[in-house]
C-alpha cells in the first residue's frame, strides 16, 4: 500500500472523528478527565492534561 496524500488526510480525519466523538461524561469523567479535573491557580503553566482537554473541547465545538 503506497503512502499518499489521500491515506494522509483519511488518517488525519478520522482521527478527528475519534477526538469528536469522546463524550465528556460518559467516557472523560470515568478516567478522571472531567471539566472540574483541570482547574489551576492563576498565573500558573497549564499541565498536559489541561491542554489536551482544552483541545478535545476545541475539535468536539468545530466539529458540532
Amino acid at each position: 500500500m503506497a503512502f499518499t496524500l489521500y491515506s494522509l488526510l483519511q488518517a488525519a480525519l478520522l482521527c478527528v472523528n475519534a477526538i469528536a466523538v469522546l463524550h465528556e461524561e460518559r467516557f472523560l469523567k470515568n478516567i478522571g478527565w472531567g471539566t472540574d479535573q483541570g482547574i489551576g491557580g492563576f498565573g500558573e503553566e497549564p499541565g498536559i492534561k489541561s491542554q489536551l482537554m482544552n483541545l478535545i473541547r476545541s475539535v468536539r465545538t468545530v466539529m458540532r
